[in-house]
């Protein structure tokens, strides 16, 4: 799985790989602790079976995980 951040420009990079999708949400977890930002919920959607839009409350900031 690839783990993408998206900011509020629409330009993603990639912040980490791993194995499962637990494993996917502990990167976007850490990614946040980093950048000190407090996520207050956090709506997952299915794009498609291979793509999850996963939103933490920034608005115009989000994560994709591709499996």
């Amino acid at each position: 799985m690839r783990v993408e951040f998206e900011n509020r420009h629409d330009v993603r990079r990639v912040i980490g790989e791993c194995e499962t999708e637990k494993e996917a949400f502990k990167i976007i977890y850490d990614f946040l602790k980093e950048h000190n930002y407090r996520s207050y919920y956090t709506r997952i959607n299915e794009v498609d079976e291979h793509h999850l839009w996963v939103d933490v409350g920034s608005h115009t900031e989000f994560f994709h995980i591709y499996k």
